[in-house]
């Protein structure tokens, strides 16, 4: 039985359209026939990737959109006043069938708007940052809006603003296109668009925001995220502790040394603060002692063998800060940890989340280096391949191609898994998200698995998580038809090594990927 569609993705007739042939000189894109592109055809390139190329005016890539091949121009970003504005030449290839017409204004908009380009973000790979449109009141875009409608060989012209990002270049990342790399920074007076100019006049908000990393055990005895410099690793009470106790099993105390290993090998020298928590059974004075408790116990395991460079702290919190709110038994098991909070040498800094167990056995079909593999969502057949992995600044970026060989026509809602679980409960993440993007695409190492690197999108209030941005694909939602081939990007923190293997419970693991420098 399929599942039904979020909601964000039937706010319009237009969100159904991926190449459509539209009435001209109309504002919005008309459904009409989508474009025939060839079986099988996937990128642009033997590689499998979008290409990119330095240009004297800024970086020049053809990348494939369902089988059309598509030439970005991005233009030097220009940056005065602390904005930064954004301009890209796209152009449909000639190949195109006569007649095609594909709307940027619904593929590249933000989820839950109309026509925009509001999806577009910057990244700073050596700074550890990701900016995002300039927003209004209404999640009003700062960027080119109207369906931005390509023609074969008729190049359209879309634009956005942003803070002005720190480093002398940035890479793009676009929805189905890929990343633009290196795309050069320039000083300008003054930009020579606002965002009055793009429909976003009054007060807009920038975001400029650290990427983070986020590591999950196999045995979900702990998670370890990485926000900035800032370190926690939150190791799983029902794994160190019987019910209502707060001595250390012997297995236990392995995975605290573990931990202790970790931030000897990723932290700065200095504070280390050992928080305890419950979830919400019992009173709230017996949970506050409890939680303390084992805090303490932690810190104990601790302290030797982190030695003089560290003063450990501890501080029990009870019932009072869960991890995820509700009532659960998912939930409540989640909220039942004790964290370790440090600071890293560096930002970015990927910290491996301690466990006893080796990666699980595949859950889904497995293939090796470039191979496809086939995978059925319900009841519909793709195949999927990595495309490449390279290493950039600290972090890999991989392409994955996606190819629907069933007949029929649909989005690839749950093709990289439906939902969090357990210690991944509580990262914030929208339902659309988890639903049509590629958050469940991970790394495995050693202990645990590595998710796509993500950021703080929106600052929780009244109790509620942080809403967060994920650095892949995040809105799979464009139909695709059989034989048409989705390259999906995604951004994980540096594990180092030659190989990867990319996993999605229950959908499908790539084992023996090469990395590419």
């Amino acid at each position: 039985m399929r599942r039904p569609a979020p909601a964000s993705a039937l706010a319009s007739v237009c969100l159904t359209v991926f190449l459509a042939a539209c009435t001209s000189g109309g504002d919005a894109p008309e459904p009409t026939n989508s474009v025939n592109v060839p079986s099988g055809s996937a990128v642009a390139t033997a590689s499998g990737e979008p290409t990119s190329t330095p240009a004297p005016s800024g970086v020049v890539t053809t990348a494939d959109y369902l089988g059309a091949h598509v030439d970005i121009a991005v233009h030097p970003l220009e940056v005065a006043g602390g904005k930064a504005l954004l301009t890209a030449d796209l152009t449909l290839q000639g190949d195109a069938p006569a007649g095609s017409i594909m709307s940027l204004g619904v593929i590249l908009r933000s989820p839950g708007s109309y026509l925009n380009v509001g999806r577009i973000r910057l990244l700073d790979l050596p700074g550890s940052t990701v900016l995002e449109v300039g927003r209004g009141s209404g999640r009003t875009a700062s960027t080119s809006g109207k369906p931005l409608n390509l023609e074969p060989g008729k190049p359209v012209t879309v634009q956005a603003i942003f803070a002005a990002p720190s480093s002398s270049s940035v890479d793009v990342l676009l929805p189905y296109f890929g990343l633009v790399e290196r795309v050069p920074v320039e000083t300008a007076t003054t930009l020579d668009t606002t965002p009055d100019a793009l429909g976003a006049p009054g007060d807009l908000t920038y975001l400029k925001a650290p990427i983070d990393a986020f590591d999950v055990a196999y045995d979900s005895s702990s998670a370890a995220r990485v926000e900035g410099d800032a370190a926690t690793v939150a190791l799983s009470s029902d794994v160190l502790f019987a019910s209502d106790e707060a001595t250390l099993t012997s297995a236990a105390k392995k995975v605290v040394d573990q931990a202790a290993d970790e931030i000897l090998a990723t932290g700065r020298a200095g504070v280390v603060t050992v928080v305890g928590h419950t979830d919400d059974v019992d009173t709230d004075a017996y949970n506050l002692a409890l939680s303390t408790k084992r805090a303490n116990a932690v810190a104990d395991e601790l302290r030797p063998s982190l030695g003089s460079g560290y003063t450990v702290r501890t501080v029990g919190k009870g019932e009072s800060d869960p991890a995820v709110r509700g009532t659960s038994a998912a939930a409540r098991k989640a909220n039942r940890r004790v964290e370790i909070r440090y600071t890293t040498t560096a930002a970015g800094t990927r910290v491996t989340a301690p466990a006893s167990e080796p990666a699980p056995k595949a859950s889904g079909p497995v293939g090796s280096g470039s191979t496809s593999v086939p995978v059925t969502v319900d009841d519909v057949d793709y195949t999927v391949a990595a495309a490449g992995v390279q290493r950039r600044d600290g972090f890999l970026v991989g392409s994955l191609a996606v190819t629907r060989t069933s007949d029929g026509r649909g989005s690839l809602q749950g093709f990289f898994g439906d939902y969090a679980e357990g210690l991944a409960l509580g990262r914030g993440l929208s339902a659309t998200t988890l639903a049509v993007g590629a958050f469940g695409a991970t790394l495995l190492g050693e202990s645990s698995r590595s998710y796509p690197a993500d950021y703080v999108a929106a600052k929780g209030s009244s109790g509620e998580p942080d809403r967060r941005g994920v650095l892949t694909d995040e809105f799979l939602d464009q139909p695709m038809g059989q034989g048409q081939t989705a390259t999906v990007t995604v951004v994980w923190p540096d594990p180092g090594g030659d190989t990867v293997s990319i996993d999605v419970p229950q959908r499908f693991r790539l084992t023996d990927v090469p990395v590419t420098p």
